[in-house]
């Protein structure tokens, strides 16, 4: 599934129309990640690939999410790897390891987006999209543009990724209420505006 067609689950949302977002909780498990970052923590590091198995879709997105351009969304998920091998003893074995590595990929991309020009350069891309996921693509990224960004952040994770509100309100650094609530406000701002075009 391209990170268009994943992007497109947030319209019907918005739209009010049931969708069925696949619960990647349920297909890869918190266990798994969690004995992805214990092999890691030991040195092991195959347990990288069993985190990028069960992950990499997921950062990618939201990784692609924030920076908008593949070159540097594929940068930024390297960098994410590399420093999760470099911070994995300030990792707590209690805590969540998906929001863990989530808050990792997402701070990088900030950072990435602040330190870096957005230019893409259309030889440089692995996947050319046909002309339709460019104009869904700009349809949905139009949509999110209206958001702040950490609205944005909560959409995407939400509605895309399948994360919960207790998850995602670690990786944006907000109560669970407040995150539930910019959540609502923001299926309802990109409702509205929806609906006006």
């Amino acid at each position: 599934m391209s990170v268009f067609e994943m992007h497109i689950r947030i319209i019907y949302e918005a739209k009010g129309k049931e969708a069925k977002a696949v619960k990647l909780n349920e297909i890869f498990g918190r266990r798994r990640v969690e004995e992805a970052l214990k092999r890691i923590s030991e040195g092991d590091m195959t347990g990288l690939t069993a985190l990028y198995d069960s992950l990499g879709k997921q950062i990618f997105a939201l990784v692609f999410s924030i920076v908008k351009n593949y070159p540097d969304s594929e940068d930024a998920m390297q960098e994410t790897f590399a420093r999760i091998t470099e911070k994995i003893n300030t990792y707590r074995k209690d805590g969540n390891g998906r929001a863990w590595v989530m808050s990792i990929a997402r701070n990088i991309a900030i950072d990435t987006l602040r330190n870096k020009k957005q230019t893409v350069e259309i030889e440089s891309l692995d996947y050319i999209p046909d002309e339709a996921d460019f104009t869904k693509a700009a349809e949905i990224n139009d949509l999110l543009a209206e958001l702040d960004e950490k609205d944005r952040d909560i959409v995407i994770l939400k509605a895309v990724n399948g994360f919960k509100f207790k998850e995602i309100c670690e990786i944006v650094e907000l109560s669970q209420a407040a995150t539930e609530k910019r959540y609502r406000r923001a299926l309802a701002k990109l409702k509205t505006i929806y609906n006006k075009e």
